[in-house]
């Protein structure tokens, strides 16, 4: 699955997609990013199209709340959406048809499960580069209080990582990305279709140190290569 994620600061995500500079204050990197509901100060940016198809960064809680939920939260996980179950599932169905986003990311953490504890990994582009990851949002209304949030869209490993964890995003680039971005697409089927495995030249990983596993802990230190030992 995907629990944790290195979010790019915001001028390096208007860099990668193309979007206009934002009047305000700019966000900046977080090497830690847990999913969370109710706090707008943890909200993470995604990229998704507006009402004319232009993209737009919009930041949105990272634990989806579909729609139709009667509370402002919800108690089962909603940060990742499982791709073999994503369309028929009712807190994703709908988004998967027309509400399609994805969220930058310089990288994300799996654990390692091993009889002597869990060990972390980085993943992250062969090239350093900003990633987009396969997402969902949704929008949710109730007198007056609105939440927009959102999910990550997993599959299996590519099998270069497999012996590791056996779960991961989908990293969309090139046509793949700009068609899952298209608001008129509106095929379930058709926009599952662009989820494929992530080529094996395209990722790189190393271990960790075991202080990412606290959300607390934040910085550039936390994706530092340590030696497999370690």
């Amino acid at each position: 699955m995907c629990g944790r994620y290195v979010s790019p600061d915001e001028a390096a995500i208007e860099r990668r997609f193309h979007i206009g500079r934002h009047d305000g204050n700019p966000f900046p990197a977080r090497y830690n990013v847990a999913p969370q509901q109710g706090n707008p100060a943890n909200f993470v940016p995604v990229v998704r199209a507006d009402r004319d198809g232009a993209l737009e960064v919009a930041r949105l809680q990272w634990w989806l709340l579909p729609f139709w939920s009667k509370e402002p939260r919800i108690r089962h996980a909603t940060f990742n959406a499982r791709v073999e179950t994503v369309a028929k599932l009712a807190s994703f169905r709908e988004p998967l048809r027309r509400r399609r986003c994805v969220v930058p990311a310089l990288g994300w953490y799996e654990w390692q499960e091993l009889p002597g504890g869990n060990l972390p990994w980085y993943l992250h582009g062969a090239h350093g580069e900003v990633l987009a990851l396969a997402g969902l949002w949704d929008r949710w209304e109730r007198n007056g209080q609105v939440i927009e949030s959102c999910t990550i869209v997993v599959g299996p490993a590519n099998a270069a990582f497999m012996p590791v964890h056996d779960r991961m995003p989908f990293v969309l680039c090139g046509a793949s990305e700009s068609r899952w971005l298209d608001r008129g697409l509106t095929s379930s089927q058709e926009a599952l279709a662009l989820l494929q495995p992530n080529p094996e030249e395209a990722l790189r990983f190393h271990r960790v140190d075991k202080a990412v596993s606290n959300a607390r802990n934040q910085g550039p230190a936390l994706i530092r290569e340590i030696e497999s030992g370690g």
